[in-house]
């Protein structure tokens, strides 16, 4: 799959080669700026970026703007050069100051941020370190954001130089709602890192949850927030379940509260409702992902909105088939009747119906498993985010003429 992208083109041999014939005097040094490295999808998009990034091209710092840090141990290497600036208040304007000082004192020639703090960080601090590249991210359409926030966005767009959306619907909103120049943007899918994420079984844990090892389990993994739609998921459990009895739903992310008003307190009482509770599991958060999607037999995500999901890409690739809604890029990960099924998003009838079908056929499970790993090991491993993403930066770094672009490539290209 190759990057499609309105913004220069990303750089083709014959540019890497020019500027591998520079004489290389130093690596890029590439700071990924985050608002956290809590266990969620953006958060782990950062860590495989760090660990991705040709190392004899780029040297990577990640700085979090939090102390709420649990990704950080999977940094390997790059630990060492991670470090937190803490957000001291809702408005600590003198939090752009301490990061320009990191920067200006690390020499960064790439600050690449993530999520809404680091972004306005980035590009402001950016700017006032004399940073040649200044790379923003879209993680999905901002549909819900608060007006306010979609200002500040719009009247800090002109400190940045590129913005990597992880998906051609955030790109699209970027440019149509927030009249982002077409000329900064392009996208780039999120990776997953598919030797990690693989086809595997977990006995153990479904002993540990008193989950039957020959159950079907259906998976949801999502945090409860309002676009995740818990409830078209739980309405569809109950339809298969009248159907398919012995059926287990399986659901992990973070609560957001016990009450009525909260998604999650909604979501219990929803199963209650439907006389469903023995057959709904909440694990909530939890460090053992990949035993998590090893102990399923298919995943379903019932968005109301996303850019490039990564639960969609790790189940992907651990072989499930995978029910998504119709948002988004969904449809373009997920091939409808072949890797798994695409549904419209909150018909909880439809979900149902393409549950049932995959519960009850085991060989049809396996079959678009299959194609499903398949399609993530050539599309969307972390080697190819790492290169896509990569090219951008110095193709911007080329454009504006820094002169730290001279890498140090060309010993790796006489090798």
């Amino acid at each position: 799959m190759n990057v499609t992208t309105t913004a220069q083109p990303t750089l083709d041999s014959t540019t890497t080669d020019a500027v591998a014939s520079t004489a290389a005097r130093d690596l890029v040094n590439v700071l990924l700026l985050t608002s956290s490295l809590e266990r969620g999808g953006a958060e782990r998009q950062v860590v495989e970026l760090a660990k991705s990034l040709d190392p004899s091209v780029f040297r990577v710092f990640v700085c979090s703007l939090s102390n709420d840090n649990p990704l950080a141990d999977q940094l390997g290497p790059i630990r060492e050069r991670f470090t937190v600036i803490e957000k001291r208040g809702k408005y600590d304007v003198g939090l752009i100051g301490r990061v320009r000082k990191y920067m200006k004192s690390n020499r960064i020639d790439v600050v690449h941020s993530f999520m809404f703090d680091a972004e306005i960080v980035g590009r402001l601090a950016g700017r006032l370190a004399g940073v040649p590249a200044i790379i923003c991210s879209n993680r999905c359409p901002h549909w819900q954001r608060k007006k306010f926030k979609l200002w500040v966005a719009r009247a800090t767009a002109i400190c940045f130089d590129r913005m990597i959306a992880n998906s051609y619907a955030g790109m699209l909103y970027e440019r149509d709602q927030q009249r982002v120049s077409a000329g900064k943007l392009c996208v780039i899918p999120n990776g997953v890192d598919t030797h990690r994420f693989r086809p595997g079984s977990a006995p153990t844990l479904r002993d540990d949850l008193n989950i039957p090892r020959d159950a079907v389990v259906v998976g949801m993994i999502a945090h409860f927030r309002g676009n995740k739609d818990h409830d078209t998921w739980i309405r569809a459990a109950a339809a298969v379940l009248r159907a398919q009895p012995d059926t287990i739903f399986v659901s992990a992310g973070s609560a957001d509260g016990d009450t009525d008003q909260h998604n999650f307190g909604r979501a219990r009482r929803l199963c209650r409702d439907l006389g469903i509770e023995g057959s709904v599991r909440f694990l909530g958060p939890r460090a053992d992902v990949t035993d998590v999607y090893s102990m399923l037999d298919m995943k379903v995500l019932s968005s109301r909105f996303e850019g490039t999901p990564n639960v969609v890409l790790e189940a992907m690739a651990a072989g499930l088939p995978t029910i998504v809604t119709d948002v988004s890029d969904n449809a373009r990960l997920v091939r409808d009747g072949i890797s798994g099924f695409v549904f419209p998003m909150g018909d909880a009838e439809m979900m149902a119906q393409r549950l049932i079908e995959l519960v009850g056929n085991k060989p049809l499970r396996d079959q678009m498993g299959n194609a499903a790993r398949l399609r993530a090991v050539e599309d969307y491993s972390v080697e190819a985010l790492a290169q896509r993403t990569g090219d951008v930066y110095l193709d911007v770094l080329r454009t504006k003429g820094a002169a730290r672009v001279t890498i140090a490539i060309s010993a790796k290209d006489s090798q």
